[in-house]
Order: C-alpha cells, then structure tokens, then sequence
C-alpha cells in the first residue's frame, strides 16, 4: 500500500468517531481497492443509514423487521437482497422486498429508480405526514421534495446528499453525524 494511501487511511480511522468508522472505512476501502463493488458499498451506506436516523414510535412497517423496500428496476437489487435477515439496529433484522406503490407504508426505506420514481412520489404524497418511510434514490435524474437521500458518484467516490426538510416531513430525525458527512446541494 502506498504511504499517501496509508496515511490518508490512518488519519480517516483516527478522525472518524466509533460509530461513523464504518461509513469511513468503507470509503477508504472503495477507493483502496476493487474488492468492494459500487453497488455493494452502497447497499452498505443504507444499512448504515438506520444506525443513524430516527424514526417515528408508531410507525405503519412491520415491527421487529426493518424492511427496505426496493425498486424491481433497481441495480441495487442484489447487492441490498445480500443484506437480508443481517441483524440491524436493536438485532432486528433486515428484510427486502421488493417496492410496490400500494404497500408503500410497509416499508422503512424506499429505494427508488428513475424509472418508478412518479408513482411512488405520488403513493408518499398521499400517505399522512409523519408516515416514517426514508426514501433513497441512487443516481436519480428527476429530483422531487420527497426524495430524501440521494446517493450518487462524486471524483470517483460514492457520496450521498440528505434533504433534511424531507426526513422531517416524514417524522425522520438524522443524526448530525451522518449530517457531516453528507455533501451539500443534492
């Protein structure tokens, strides 16, 4: 390994607090070598993004599961369908299915493709507000306020924007942690 990469590692590992070296050491990983996929250390990203969001006590999605609910059009599929019965937060593990518009509010995450993204945007519109569904969308070319992480590519690193005016619609609460690390202006 060379010693910028190895020094730049290091000081991502010293720099980053406990809870977050996971989101940092998949970045360093990413960029040190092809073993983790794109697709992979994305799936990565939004297991993360439970440890360090909130959601609201009553929410609809089935207790004792958080399920993340994805596009059939989605090349997320696989790599988020590896994540399944993976325990999460509280050792509640993890369920995929795949994303339909009228059991929207079994969800806690929605993956969102460009190709599906009008009829859910229009499902979450018509759920209450507060509903607790985080939706994610990964390199989406349509931009709507109820799209509340955006993953996308950024001088050859995987990054993620969050609309907090979204989360809070949807009774969401993101950690300022996770705030830090999310780029502005997506």
């Amino acid at each position: 390994m060379p010693a910028a990469l190895r020094l730049r590692t290091t000081l991502s590992t010293v720099l980053c607090t406990p809870l977050i070296a996971i989101l940092c050491a998949m970045g360093t990983a990413a960029r040190a070598s092809d073993a983790v996929g794109e697709l992979d250390l994305k799936a990565a990203y939004i297991f993360n993004f439970i440890q360090f969001i909130e959601w609201p006590m009553p929410t609809a999605a089935p207790a004792g599961a958080w399920t993340i609910c994805v596009s059939p059009f989605s090349p997320l599929k696989r790599a988020l369908t590896a994540l399944e019965g993976k325990p999460a937060r509280n050792q509640q593990p993890i369920r995929v299915k795949l994303l339909e518009t009228g059991a929207l509010r079994e969800c806690r995450i929605a993956v969102l493709h460009n190709s599906d993204v009008e009829p859910v945007l229009a499902a979450l519109r018509s759920l209450p507000p507060d509903h607790g569904v985080l939706t994610v969308a990964d390199e989406l070319t349509f931009a709507g306020p109820e799209i509340m992480i955006t993953l996308f590519q950024q001088d050859g690193r995987i990054a993620f924007g969050i609309r907090t005016e979204a989360t809070a619609r949807a009774g969401l609460t993101v950690s300022s942690r996770l705030l830090r690390l999310a780029k502005p202006g997506r």
